[in-house]
């Protein structure tokens, strides 16, 4: 090969690496409008931030990027919807390697009010030792943890509410009597779900945070009408035209990874997250911050 073709592809492959550098340094926003006729009057243009798969805060400029991010969307509510640590790094440094993630977490509640569900690397605040501290300095902190639960929010006015219901990731749950007799991840779910979803009328908006997006259709099956959900890292690497490369529980080229997936009844919102773990590189998958618009429909 000529060595003009060598020094075009050189480069190519140069200014992607820079790209992808800009990118990764900054948060982009993506946010959408969620229109349904079950959205309470008094939450017409309430404002859902979703912030997902952080895999711990390693330094000061991150911690305060994802702040000055969050701050900027005016949030109504702030939902977490999974590994907010990564569990290499919490087993390495414990509670004490977490202190920037706690210092983000404390300034987020006083934002807005904050939802947070276990995803799969928060298993190890099951098995660490040192486990009950940083779930207490959360829920000290007033982080709501909503694992396999449903809250009734109210609005400003006129009495009306929303739920908002969490089922964790269902690889944390070997330790839970309830549902560890369960033999794979699909019953696990049908679980969870059928007990965060007692009791809510179809008629009634219901919020379901789960950090697993694989699960669409059963998630449909339910009086859910908005679901968000992470884990995907958005397919990690993504490429022009085709999306997502790989992602964990979906394999090569997943189905859901970034964005809205809907069916007649519902629609889901993946993030593609904030941090890395296992591959420590993005590629044209820049870190992301979703805002979701309730808009009541007439």
């Amino acid at each position: 090969m000529k060595k003009k073709y060598w020094f075009l592809i050189l480069a190519i492959l140069a200014a992607s690496v820079i790209w992808n550098v800009y990118w990764n340094s900054r948060i982009v926003v993506h946010t959408y409008i969620h229109a349904n006729e079950e959205v309470p009057e008094s939450f017409d243009g309430f404002r859902i931030v979703q912030m997902t798969d952080l895999h711990s805060v390693r330094n000061e400029k991150q911690g305060q990027l994802v702040y000055d991010t969050i701050l900027g969307q005016e949030p109504d509510i702030i939902c977490v919807t999974g590994d907010l640590v990564d569990s290499r790094y919490y087993a390495s440094n414990g509670v004490d390697g977490e202190k920037l993630t706690l210092a983000l977490m404390e300034k987020l509640v006083k934002l807005a009010p904050v939802y947070f569900i276990y995803g799969n690397h928060e298993m190890i605040l099951l098995d660490n030792p040192q486990n009950n501290e940083f779930k207490t300095a959360l829920e000290k902190q007033g982080v709501q943890i909503i694992n396999n639960e449903v809250v009734s929010y109210m609005g400003k006015t006129g009495g009306e509410f929303i739920y908002v219901g969490g089922i964790q990731d269902p690889s944390t749950l070997y330790k839970d009597y309830r549902y560890a007799f369960l033999s794979n991840n699909g019953e696990r779910m049908e679980a969870m779900l059928d007990a965060v979803t007692v009791g809510v009328r179809n008629e009634e908006f219901f919020l379901l945070l789960s950090h697993r997006p694989e699960y669409l259709e059963m998630y449909d099956q339910y009086p859910v009408d908005l679901v968000l959900a992470g884990h995907a890292h958005g397919g990690q690497f993504r490429l022009p035209f085709i999306g997502g490369v790989y992602a964990p529980g979906q394999g090569l080229f997943p189905k859901y990874t970034a964005g809205l997936y809907e069916t007649d009844d519902l629609e889901m919102y993946v993030g593609t997250g904030i941090g890395n773990s296992v591959i420590p590189v993005r590629i044209f998958n820049p870190p992301e911050v979703l805002t979701i618009i309730l808009e009541t429909q007439k």
